[in-house]
């Protein structure tokens, strides 16, 4: 697709529009004073307090209020709320994967970087898997869209989430809530501000949530007894009583403000987040089509995950118009986690295991800016982040790739970055305005002693299983060098080395460095209740580093956006056309020759769509929302050696006229770019004798989504049920998820004595849909994958004092 066509696209959207909004300030002359205004919408898209409306950025903000009466209790709950944003997740490493606009990286592990970041406090989230409970006292989640390469911290290509936690005040008051609902979940949460001296506050918050999960643990192989475990004789026990896609997390925030002085204060909070819910389950797909979500579970799964993150930010007026901000950071991660790779669905015994992972990262940023500037608007600053993980992952089972056990010991890998930014926004007139931005980020990624353990003579290595405990198997080689020690014994244990028992079969010592610089041009001009914006930013993902030594290049991605936005006292309206050019991005795939994973920069992509949000209240008691979006993300030049399970793909003919192998995928859709995304909310108040009664009803569409590459049409059957090989074709869309909708109801009544009660039916159609998929033992209902909720419900009390 050529720049020109969705330029064109966006000037007839915003000439639309703009007709639009003009004939509706004109029907409606003199209703401010019959129905409902709109509140002023407070966001931090440029680093500095504005109206949402004089944004000049595709930028949604949902309150707390929004998040709790759509039950969004963490980022994945988000997918669908948002234009062109998609979250999957929690899944095998307890993570999130966030899309916005189709960009955004499906690799969740210690050597890749989300495309979308995750700030809480202007403090960059490091690991997907502490970013998961965050939605509760919150001021609001701003969703930017688009490259964020300037203003804020790292790899920003596809946008930024910025979550900003409420900050203690110098009144006392607070609020509560408790929730009961299906699958006998309970949720409680609560915060207090507590004001100690004059200039000193404390705010204390609490959320805990847990449910029994809404799959079940049965004790008969669906299988049957006749497929192949490797000889597995020993430690397979059906285990029945376990929760499964259940919910169990608590998380715990306390703030302190000290105002030192009229132009000095410093804000500390520190928080704790623990899950121990046994989430993405595979399941199949043939049984979820019949309402049955049983999982056959031979492994000891569970998750111990603890975050805790201390954020600090000092605010510093140097002057009446100058402006100084020090925001730090310091995070420690901890996570244990058995995984049943195979749920009882595919042909072959599988089990990973997270051993131990540690993770701690720390960011510290400078910021220099003017507070109002008549002329210019400013900002200057410095950036530091460091990141180490040392983690084990064990692997027990058959796969295409292994016949037993293995192992990847990575005691330290880790990331260094770096950055220098300047953003000016000229005001040359009172109505037209332009913006300048420029960012130099230089990251280093090392892996130092990580080695991959393998060859154990398809032995497995959990000693339940049969195998032995790894101290024994440890690195066969010097730990320091990577050479063959002098002594012949092992550097951990002090035993004779063993060849043909685990050994050492890749050393993934590596460090590699990138560097990029990113810009932002914008101009916007303002005008009564509108504005009118175009920007060209680009973004900026570092690469990553691997097994066996190597690492990728980065990723960029360049965008170019027109957006117009519209507001009166009742109605506001906000529309954005974007065009993307996304190179070097990095994709994996299996080698047969190194017998590993691999990722590479082998794809380009160009994104295009356009996105719209309305609010409108309607009468003295309506409220209508409706946002929603097109996207068209295609691959324009990326060659794969395989073809996939579909028929879709033609091969790469050579010159001599035979196929070469490889197949072409320009022009299949990116994972997780549905075309066309919409959510619609109407709600009414009603004034009784009993207080505001608020009926609701939520409804949100979701087109066709690949979770691959090669986009599939069919693949061929080759499932195991009751040792009956299941054979055929199915054809659809075998990994990934059919277009679908969703309907959420609700119902508050709010006597309007600072408590109310709130039921709700989320998925009241009870659709089931996936989030994922295993290309493993495909079925005739297309491959097991990982699903969101059936049908739940339940009552909220709220109260504040």
């Amino acid at each position: 697709m050529h720049l020109k066509n969705p330029l064109a696209m966006a000037v007839g959207i915003i000439a639309a529009a703009g007709h639009i909004t003009q004939v509706h300030a004109q029907d409606n002359p003199g209703q401010s004073t019959q129905v409902g205004m709109l509140e002023e919408v407070l966001v931090t898209a440029e680093r500095r307090p504005a109206d949402l409306q004089s944004t000049p950025i595709a930028v949604t903000a949902l309150s707390q209020a929004a998040l709790t009466e759509n039950d969004i209790l963490d980022v994945t709950d988000m997918s669908g709320f948002v234009p062109n944003l998609m979250v999957t997740g929690q899944e095998e490493q307890s993570d999130i994967k966030i899309y916005i606009r189709g960009v955004g990286t499906n690799n969740p592990t210690e050597t890749g970087d989300q495309g979308v970041g995750v700030y809480v406090d202007g403090v960059y989230a490091a690991r997907a898997q502490g970013a998961l409970a965050l939605m509760y006292d919150l001021e609001n989640v701003q969703v930017l869209r688009g490259p964020q390469g300037t203003l804020f911290g790292r790899n920003n290509t596809g946008g930024a989430l910025l979550l900003q936690t409420v900050k203690p005040g110098h009144e006392f008051e607070g609020n509560f809530q408790t929730t009961y609902g299906s699958y006998n979940r309970q949720q409680v949460s609560g915060a207090v501000t507590l004001p100690v001296l004059d200039n000193l506050s404390f705010r204390v918050a609490g959320y805990s949530d847990q449910d029994d999960g809404w799959v079940n643990a049965i004790s008969e192989d669906p299988r049957g007894s006749e497929h192949n475990f490797s000889g597995l004789s020993t430690g397979r026990t059906a285990n029945v009583g376990l929760k499964l896609n259940n919910t169990d997390v608590r998380s715990a925030r306390i703030t302190g403000l000290w105002d030192a002085t009229d132009s000095l204060s410093w804000t500390v909070s520190y928080e704790t987040f623990t899950d121990n819910g046994n989430n993405g389950i595979l399941l199949n797909p043939v049984l979820v089509e019949q309402d049955n979500f049983d999982s056959f579970i031979d492994s000891p799964v569970s998750l111990e995950l603890q975050s805790d993150v201390w954020r600090s930010t000092v605010n510093f007026d140097i002057s009446d118009n100058l402006n100084l901000q020090y925001i730090a950071g310091i995070s420690d991660l901890h996570r244990e986690q058995v995984v049943d790779q195979d749920g009882g669905i595919t042909s072959r015994f599988q089990e990973g295991r997270t051993e131990y992972q540690d993770s701690t990262a720390e960011s510290h940023e400078i910021k220099l800016q003017n507070i109002e500037g008549e002329v210019i608007d400013w900002v200057i600053g410095a950036y530091y982040f460091e990141e180490e993980t040392s983690i084990r992952f064990d692997f027990d089972g058959q796969g295409s790739w292994l016949q037993g056990g293995n192992t990847f010991i990575q005691p330290a890998r880790g990331t260094e970055s770096g950055a220098a930014y300047a953003q000016a926004t000229w005001h040359l007139t009172d109505q037209f305005s332009i913006t300048g931005g420029v960012r130099y980020t230089d990251d280093l990624k090392y892996d130092r002693g990580g080695r991959n353990i393998q060859d154990c003579e398809n032995e497995f290595i959990r000693p339940t299983l049969g195998g032995e405990n790894l101290s024994v198997f440890e690195d066969f080689l010097n730990n320091t060098t990577g050479g063959e020690g002098a002594d012949g014994l092992d550097d951990y244990t002090g035993r004779e080395r063993t060849r043909g028992q685990c050994a050492a079969t890749l050393r993934n010592d590596v460090e590699s460095e990138d560097d990029q610089l990113t810009y932002l041009a914008r101009a916007s001009y303002d005008w009564d209740d509108s504005m009118v914006y175009a920007s060209v930013s680009t973004g900026y993902r570092a690469g990553v580093i691997q097994d066996g030594g190597q690492a990728t290049n980065p990723e960029s991605s360049t965008s170019y956006e027109v957006g117009y936005k519209y507001q009166t006292g009742s109605f506001r309206l906000n529309t954005a056309a974007f065009f993307m050019e996304y190179d070097d991005l990095i994709r994996s795939g299996f080698d047969e020759d190194l017998n590993q994973i691999v990722n590479s920069n082998v794809a380009g992509a160009e994104i295009s769509g356009v996105e719209a949000e309305l609010t409108w209240m309607i009468g003295s008691g309506g409220q209508l929302d409706i946002s929603g979006g097109y996207l068209n993300a295609e691959y324009t030049d990326y060659v794969v050696d395989g073809a996939g399970y579909g028929t879709n793909l033609t091969p790469i003919i050579g010159p001599d006229g035979e196929p070469t192998g490889f197949y072409d995928l320009a022009g299949n859709k990116l994972p997780q770019s549905p075309e066309f995304n919409l959510n619609t909310t109407l709600r009414w108040d009603f004034e009784t004798a009993i207080g505001l009664i608020t009926p609701r009803v939520n409804v949100r569409y979701v087109d066709e989504t690949f979770f691959r590459d090669q986009n599939e049409n069919g693949a061929p059957i080759n499932n195991i049920i009751n040792d009956e090989e299941q054979t055929g074709f199915y054809w659809g869309n075998p990994a990934g998820q059919d277009a679908y909708t969703k309907v959420n109801l609700g119902l508050t009544l709010d006597p309007g004595d600072s408590w109310s009660v709130d039921v709700f039916v989320n998925n009241a159609t009870d659709e089931m849909t996936k989030s994922s998929a295993s290309v493993d033992n495909n079925t005739a209902a297309g491959f097991p994958g990982r699903y969101a909720p059936p049908r739940t419900y339940g009552v909220r009390v709220n109260a504040s004092f």
